[in-house]
């Protein structure tokens, strides 16, 4: 039987699918960078690895919060996919090649009714331009130290997360905000573009 990628789901216990998402959306965007952190936590590095396990987290349970509240049934899920793509940008980002597509699952959700789709698209980026501005205005008071870097690290992987994601192309939150909500959608992205560049 050859082995073929899918976009299927990988089914497995929700919270070890999260875990090996969060870690491979740290790696895809920092590629072996992550290895510095090794050094001393407190820096950009160990930022970006602590921002990426929380903004992941929070992105993808804010989305299934919203949609549970709405009725819904969801949960997270990897994708064979997704996750090698995840982890090839972390390789590409390794030598040098500025391309990044975090993507290793989703949230999926099953209504058996009215669901506002936009609120739940809009609770994922939200969630991480909150963790970015709070990381940033930490940042600021933190002086010249590690901890000021790793707050940095914090911050800008959490607004990347949120811009990548309001971006308006289909199966990204921005393309379900932008059909119900244009100037949410504008002000989501401007926030979210300021923090992360």
């Amino acid at each position: 039987m050859a082995f073929t990628f899918s976009d299927r789901p990988m089914y497995m216990d929700e919270w070890k699918a999260l875990m090996i998402g969060a870690l491979s959306v740290a790696f895809g965007y920092a590629g072996i960078g992550l290895l510095r952190m090794v050094e001393s936590p407190l820096n950009f590095y160990g930022g970006i690895l602590a921002g990426a396990i929380l903004g992941f987290l929070v992105h993808e349970y804010s989305h299934r919060e919203i949609a549970r509240r709405q009725g819904c049934i969801a949960g997270f899920v990897l994708t064979q996919f997704g996750l090698a793509l995840t982890l090839f940008s972390g390789l590409l980002r390794s030598i040098g090649v500025p391309f990044v597509i975090l993507a290793p699952g989703y949230v999926a959700i099953y209504c058996r009714g009215f669901a506002r789709e936009d609120y739940v698209a809009a609770a994922g980026p939200i969630s991480n331009i909150v963790v970015a501005l709070v990381a940033m205005i930490a940042a600021r008071f933190a002086g010249y130290s590690g901890l000021a870097l790793f707050l940095y690290g914090l911050s800008v992987i959490n607004a990347w997360l949120a811009f990548f994601n309001l971006l308006p192309f289909s199966p990204l939150d921005g393309s379900k905000i932008v059909q119900r909500n244009p100037l949410a959608w504008l002000v989501m992205i401007i926030v979210a573009a300021w923090l992360a560049f």
